[in-house]
């Protein structure tokens, strides 16, 4: 059989193609080296704890009320799933003396602010006011390609800003820039080099739409997802490594690690183009490398999955987020995580915002820290082991001392994973997180205006390696985005 087109890889943006390739009565097939689908927002068990591996946050999900653009995306798609609001619930310190909590809504977190820098209010209401003003260019724009530049004055009087001069141009204080920014870490960039358009998108995600969590666990929602994409007489073999992508008769050829063979009209790969056309082409193509070598990756990690044998509230551990920070300074912060131990990290407890996240009177946590490049560079087995072991009791000590929360007796079972567990999984770079660093020119908005100019001949890219960079969202709109610009203009080789 010869389809329209495989999808390489199950992640959100590869399911989301899929699905919505096979409802326009697309013949799709998704090839996942995996026995399980959902690369990196899957789910594991360790004795009586179910852990997520990722997404905690959903972003533009929304209400009834207020919709966003994946809850309308599961509509389209005839997917339902359990979800429920997250409040901003967090609690941050650094090494010189910060130490600020918030408990409520945006609305609380602007009021603490404001406490904490007197004439914060004021440039805070006119960045939210400019986040609305993004968020319809931008709509307009992955619509046309191209905007009015007198309808959104400040979306172009912004452009080519990084986040701290946009701030500071709206006379932002200096203080409240760095801890309004503490959100970079799920962007990934820090804030004197990622567009502001980026972060104001995001921003109003988070302000507009809210953070939601699911109901359920990780690989409920992607078994929905394949269930849909089967529905729709949508094929997905697992256990079937991609191996090479070749060019035979005008269509592509596939080839496993099995040995079999799939033919296409068109290839989309939920994978890096990096990975993509270092590993599976064996044709070089200058062009892309030309594109990759502009590329930086963004980070990777260590995360520590701990199963609590205590009630969450019974140990202390009342916040849904913890951070800690060298300082406030999102730059600084990401030159010391060159190191292999530092002080940067996030903890994040399900229980306070779920109450199913795990069984009755015991809590999760989950400890991370983060790396950039090739950091954790290390292969030697006996290394290996010991060296994220000592990590891993390096943030417990951390966390405890910190917040003066004690977590080590409680702890009945733990899992550690690397950049090198992520990479073994997902075939991701370095075990890179979040896909490509927005950085200057290589922003979001560049890429979705020179889309059309770069796309390749019968292949194209969704998920975190996207268009819209990482995170939940990001990844499943990519699907549905790239699948759609495919229907509406057509494969050039069809």
């Amino acid at each position: 059989m010869v389809y329209d087109y495989i999808i390489i890889g199950s992640g959100l943006g590869g399911l989301s193609a899929g699905i919505n390739l096979a409802l326009n009565n697309k013949k799709v097939l998704i090839l996942e080296k995996n026995s399980l689908p959902g690369g990196l927002v899957t789910t594991f068990k360790r004795g009586r704890f179910e852990f997520d591996t990722s997404l905690y946050d959903l972003y533009d999900y929304g209400s009834e009320e207020n919709s966003g653009t994946i809850k309308n995306l599961f509509k389209k798609y005839d997917i339902d799933i359990e979800t429920i609001q997250a409040p901003l619930n967090f609690k941050v310190k650094t090494e010189n003396n910060e130490d600020y909590e918030v408990k409520g809504n945006i609305e609380d977190f602007i009021l603490e602010l404001e406490n904490l820098k007197n004439g914060s209010t004021e440039s805070l209401k006119e960045f939210i006011a400019i986040t609305k003003e993004v968020h319809e260019a931008l709509n307009k724009l992955k619509n046309n390609f191209s905007i009015n530049e007198e309808e959104y004055p400040r979306f172009n009087k912004y452009l080519r800003m990084n986040v701290i001069d946009a701030l500071t141009d709206i006379n932002m204080p200096k203080e409240t820039i760095h801890r309004l920014g503490y959100l970079w870490l799920y962007i990934g960039s820090p804030l004197n080099k990622l567009n502001f358009i980026d972060f104001a998108e995001f921003m109003y995600k988070f302000i507009f739409k809210k953070t939601y969590v699911l109901r359920n666990k990780n690989l409920d929602l992607i078994l929905k997802m394949v269930n849909k994409f089967k529905e729709y007489n949508g094929n997905i073999y697992y256990n079937e490594e991609v191996i090479n992508i070749s060019d035979i008769n005008d269509l592509k050829l596939i080839i496993t690690k099995t040995g079999n063979e799939y033919k296409c009209k068109h290839v989309i790969c939920n994978l890096s183009q990096r990975y993509v056309y270092k590993n599976l082409f064996k044709e070089p193509n200058l062009e892309v490398n030309k594109l990759e070598n502009a590329r930086t990756l963004s980070m990777n990690g260590v995360v520590v999955y701990l199963g609590l044998n205590k009630n969450h509230s019974n140990i202390g551990l009342n916040n849904y987020k913890y951070y800690h920070f060298n300082n406030i300074n999102s730059l600084l912060n990401i030159k010391n995580m060159n190191s292999l131990y530092h002080n940067i990290w996030e903890a994040t407890v399900p229980n306070v915002v779920n109450m199913n996240a795990s069984p009755n009177n015991t809590t999760i946590l989950v400890l991370k820290t983060n790396y950039y490049d090739k950091t954790f560079n290390i292969t030697n087995i006996n290394d290996y082991k010991k060296i994220k072991e000592d990590i891993a009791l390096d943030l417990i000590n951390q966390f405890e001392e910190t917040f003066n929360i004690d977590i080590r007796e409680y702890i009945e079972e733990i899992e550690i994973a690397t950049p090198l567990t992520f990479s073994r999984y997902t075939n991701n770079v370095n075990g890179s997180m979040l896909g490509y660093m927005r950085l200057g020119y290589d922003n979001s908005i560049h890429r979705l205006i020179s889309y059309k100019d770069e796309i390749q001949p019968k292949i194209s890219f969704v998920g975190g390696s996207s268009l819209f960079g990482g995170g939940a969202d990001n990844a499943i709109y990519s699907g549905y985005y790239i699948s759609k610009m495919l229907l509406k203009v057509g494969d050039n080789n069809e």
